[in-house]
């Protein structure tokens, strides 16, 4: 996404800016923001009609009436939902048997409070995100690197594709699994449809962050391979830059994974019930083949490899960061230079990268790579088995006790 190019010199002071008109930089500068706009114009427009990002985002929007105009926005969307998910609850949740009916709930309950979360951090990141752009254009302008719009495309047009084919699907196989009833179809659809639907398109721009972190820091190993071991006479102030550059991108990966750890808990929250509830849906139409239609069935199917890819791909793309910090490191840990400064700028690299500040840490105990996929099912076994267990003596109970309704 982004290649290497000669620094640029520095920027002339602001008085000869002025005396003599834009300068170079600024010029350069524009072209560059400009670009990044028109790369990122249909994931920026889309999520904030969705509400995951704030109006201040676009060009031209900056000013209070924007801003209060999306607030009002927000708010009576949220409103909305809220209304929907509790007559769903009234109406639909409660009058199921007594295991689905808990679990809908919480799930029900987990995604009011997520995409409140989502709100909430729109509103509050209001002012900073355009800042943060500013600073990503400001920074790959300083150090040469130049955004391959074709294929950050087609990384977004990837992404909302699938979201858009998620969604096609569920509203279809939510109506037909309700028999086609428009009533109960528009509260399903609103109640759990739609928060990850939300919670999909925050996300997208979760992965275009880091994965915009993983290419430059491939950049940086690939510079730095360079100067190592295809220049004569290594720079040290070359290394020391490309030092402070992996700090700079260490930093903003923590940066990034605090902004969303309050998302990503909860998305794996939501995750782990829905996985297992859909999970005992399947045991029990395979229990009993004449309680599940097929439309339940591909609707269990769906639901179970989005949660799987939700969760697949927040740890994917965080492994792919370490995997390019390994990469540097086993570089720098195989180089031995002549002089004692570069050595030691290479050992200081070294120890700066070994240095954990727990960067794919969320939540204080989650971290966040592939490894971690083994403890959710390992806690999926245990719960899905605490599952079985309730529903035997459910169903043993309800056939004692005279009156009793079991499942249906």
């Amino acid at each position: 996404m982004w290649s290497l190019r000669r620094p640029l010199t520095k920027r002339p002071k602001p008085k000869a800016w002025l005396k003599e008109g834009p300068s170079s930089y600024h010029l350069q500068y524009a072209e560059r923001f400009r670009q990044l706009h028109d790369t990122l114009h249909w994931l920026l427009l889309i999520s904030v009609l969705a509400n995951t990002a704030p109006i201040t985002i676009l060009p031209g929007c900056p000013n209070r009436f924007y801003r209060l105009v999306h607030l009002l926005w927000m708010i009576v969307w949220y409103g909305n939902f809220a209304l929907a998910s509790y007559f769903e609850f009234v109406l639909v949740t409660i009058h199921r048997v007594s295991l689905n009916r808990y679990l809908n709930s919480i799930e029900s309950a987990v995604y009011v409070i997520h995409i409140f979360v989502i709100l909430l951090l729109t509103w509050q990141w209001r002012n900073c995100v355009p800042k943060v752009i500013e600073a990503i254009v400001r920074s790959d302008l300083e150090r040469g690197y130049t955004l391959d719009g074709r294929k950050t495309k087609r990384f977004i047009k990837l992404q909302l594709f699938l979201v858009g084919i998620f969604t096609c699907l569920a509203v279809v196989l939510d109506i037909w699994g309700q028999n086609f009833l428009i009533h109960k179809s528009l509260l399903s659809i609103n109640s759990y449809v739609l928060p990850n639907i939300i919670s999909s398109l925050s996300f997208v721009q979760y992965y275009l962050l880091l994965q915009g972190i993983a290419w430059r820091q491939r950049r940086v190993t690939e510079s730095l391979e360079r100067e190592l071991f295809h220049v004569l006479r290594p720079r040290k102030a070359e290394i020391q830059r490309f030092r402070l550059h992996h700090a700079d991108l260490t930093n903003f990966t923590r940066l990034v994974n605090r902004t969303f750890q309050y998302s990503i808990v909860l998305l794996f929250v939501g995750c782990f019930l829905n996985f297992n509830l859909v999970l005992f849906l399947v045991y029990q139409g395979i229990e009993n083949p004449t309680m599940t239609s097929h439309a339940k069935w591909l609707q269990m199917l769906l639901w179970l490899a989005m949660h799987i890819g939700k969760v697949s791909s927040v740890l994917y793309f965080n492994q792919k960061i370490q995997h390019e910090q390994s990469k540097c490191l086993t570089l720098l840990s195989g180089v031995s230079c002549s002089g004692n400064d570069l050595q030691e700028t290479v050992n200081h690299f070294v120890l700066q990268m070994r240095t954990n500040i727990r960067q794919h840490v969320v939540g204080g105990v989650i971290v966040l790579e592939l490894k971690f996929l083994t403890a959710l099912l390992v806690a999926s076994a245990d719960f899905f088995i605490f599952l079985l267990q309730y529903d035997i003596t459910y169903e043993a109970l309800s056939k004692s006790v005279p009156g009793n309704i079991t499942k249906n």
